[in-house]
């Protein structure tokens, strides 16, 4: 509907006002030139439906429906509307010389403002010193900022007032603006400067983990979350990773695809094992570090032809690596699952056969049957089957594939 066909004339609200309150509505009515009142006359033009709704409201807007006398809108739209009418430069001044900390808080829970706003009002919130869930207020703003950025939240809008919803809103909806906006907290702010506060920990190393994280805040974590930010992928801050020259960490970052390539040279002097199992291979470093044969046999970036050099060496444990290698070419699968000796291994990759995974369980071997119940490849009749055994049962419930068929045939699962 166009809105502004409505200027100069007067509208109607019943019930309350949702997202803005009725000064801020009022207002922003008037700069359309358009006119409040608080009851229906010939002047009216539009009728908003608000929230709230008293009995005579109510009776009242059932009487306007039936008559069809006038346009009736619901609240959320014209607030819609009316919000993208805010300045937001006249607002922050407003906001920042008046320190207006219930008006603030009210804009902070708008849905309606433009996230560029939203966080510049955040800057001006006063957490008073306390936690992000300590009081009232503290509790709403930061329920809005999860509201605000969490997808499907009527799903598990709990999650709103958690801390552990916070953790999760980063780790899974971050992005540089949001995680800046979060470690610029004064509650955060003051973690990353003194920590002292067991929860918070899980907000702080979702900052650690997360891609979009900036160079800057990684930095002021590195002290505390060295271990954590060398599994980030990318990877970042190596150099400095590098110089702490502690062996945790060093065989943290000898396991990061991400490495650099100076990094993983570097590194493979130390840990040559587990630079063979995981960092991408070329064929230089393949022979340098044909020594470690059983750790490059589970590499995922082996070539088929670096493949037939490992399996020509008929090496038991080799065979036995490669027989969980995900990578491993069909003509290899099936030369070690006619072998009829590593069967275990193999009922554990994802790239075997509906019918070799149905043989596999045809064997009721428990060890073999424990590796299929967890094996996503794994047919979800075998799955079935495997979830009425309680040795197999966790196996099964864990396993994504047959959750994501248990959700797609709404099925219930306990």
């Amino acid at each position: 509907m166009n809105y502004e066909e409505y200027t100069g004339k007067s509208v109607l609200l019943l019930g309350k006002t949702r997202s803005l309150n009725g000064v801020e509505f009022e207002t922003l009515l008037k700069l359309h030139a358009m006119n409040a009142v608080k009851s229906f006359d010939d002047t009216v033009a539009l009728i908003i439906e608000g929230k709230m709704m008293n009995p005579l409201e109510l009776q009242e807007s059932t009487r306007l429906y039936e008559s069809h006398t006038v346009p009736i809108v619901d609240i959320g739209a014209i607030e819609k509307w009316l919000c993208g009418s805010i300045e937001p430069n006249r607002l922050l001044m407003s906001l920042k010389l008046s320190r207006d900390q219930d008006r603030l808080v009210d804009f902070l829970q708008n849905p309606y403002i433009s996230n560029e706003l939203f966080f510049k009002l955040l800057k001006l919130y006063d957490w008073q010193g306390e936690g992000l869930f300590d009081n009232d207020e503290n509790r709403n703003v930061t329920a809005a900022i999860i509201g605000r950025f969490y997808q499907d939240l009527e799903r598990n809008h709990n999650v709103q007032y958690a801390m552990s919803g916070l953790a999760h809103l980063v780790e899974k909806y971050g992005t540089y603006e949001l995680i800046t906006a979060i470690s610029e907290l004064s509650p955060i702010a003051k973690e990353l400067k003194n920590p002292s506060e067991p929860s918070l920990k899980g907000v702080l190393d979702a900052m650690a983990l997360h891609s979009a994280t900036s160079e800057s805040l990684l930095l002021v974590l590195l002290k505390e979350r060295a271990y954590l930010l060398a599994h980030r992928e990318p990877l970042a801050l190596e150099q400095e990773l590098l110089a702490l020259d502690d062996e945790t960490i060093g065989r943290s970052l000898a396991q990061n695809r991400t490495l650099s390539l100076s990094g993983a040279d570097f590194l493979e002097q130390k840990y040559p094992e587990l630079i063979a199992s995981f960092y991408p291979l070329d064929e230089v470093r393949f022979e340098r570090l044909t020594g470690n044969a059983v750790a490059l046999a589970s590499n995922s970036t082996l070539t088929v032809s670096m493949q037939e050099r490992l399996m020509e060496m008929k090496d038991e444990a080799v065979f036995s690596a490669l027989a969980q290698n995900t990578v491993l070419s069909l003509v290899h699968l099936e030369t070690l699952f006619a072998l009829n000796r590593y069967t275990v291994e193999l009922a554990s990759n994802t790239s075997l056969s509906a019918q070799q995974l149905e043989t596999l369980y045809q064997s009721a071997n428990p060890e073999i049957l424990k590796a299929l119940a967890s094996n996503t490849s794994t047919p979800v009749e075998i799955l079935y089957q495997l979830s009425l055994d309680q040795r197999y049962e966790r196996g099964v419930k864990t396993n994504p594939s047959f959750g994501k068929h248990i959700q797609t045939t709404n099925l219930g699962w306990n």
